[in-house]
């Protein structure tokens, strides 16, 4: 009686097949997270500015938070309490493509907030950010997505620069 049975060079054709596919698949799949990545921060970003909106309409003002190079925490602090009523989390705040280059899981624990979004710094007037149409309202503090930052504008278009302010 005859058995069937894999020869040993038929599994090592097999699993080498399987592997270069692994191999080839990669570099797809990567992207694939990349893009999923960034489609995530273009959310948080549209969730700020609806949020800020929001703040905006409720309080006749943009919120009156300065920042402090030497305590960047008291920053992220005071604008996810800002913003905290209008159902911003602090996870909102972090770009996902950001966290996984920084290697920081407790960017939520109290006292180590962190923000990769920036606001734009304003002057006193209160409706100052609607009279600013192409100029940023949020953006992020570093291009981690490799075309340039993204930036969300007052009128809610968001566009990926490389210079801060576009040239008309």
């Amino acid at each position: 009686m005859k058995r069937s049975a894999f020869s040993l060079l038929e599994l090592t054709i097999g699993i080498g097949i399987v592997a270069i596919l692994v191999v080839v698949s990669l570099p797809a799949i990567a992207k694939i997270r990349a893009r999923a990545q960034r489609l995530q921060c273009m959310g948080n970003l549209r969730s700020l500015h609806v949020a800020a909106e929001q703040y905006l309409q409720d309080n006749n003002q943009w919120p009156q938070i300065g920042f402090s190079a030497s305590d960047p925490t008291t920053y992220a602090q005071n604008w996810i309490a800002a913003l905290a009523p209008y159902q911003i989390q602090a996870k909102s705040w972090i770009c996902p493509t950001a966290q996984n280059l920084q290697g920081n899981p407790n960017y939520t624990s109290p006292g180590k907030e962190r923000v990769d979004y920036f606001a734009m710094p304003y002057d006193d007037k209160p409706m100052t950010p609607h009279q600013w149409p192409h100029y940023p309202w949020f953006f992020e503090t570093s291009d981690v997505h490799g075309n340039g930052q993204l930036i969300i504008f007052t009128d809610g278009s968001i566009a990926e620069l490389k210079t801060l302010i576009p040239k008309k």
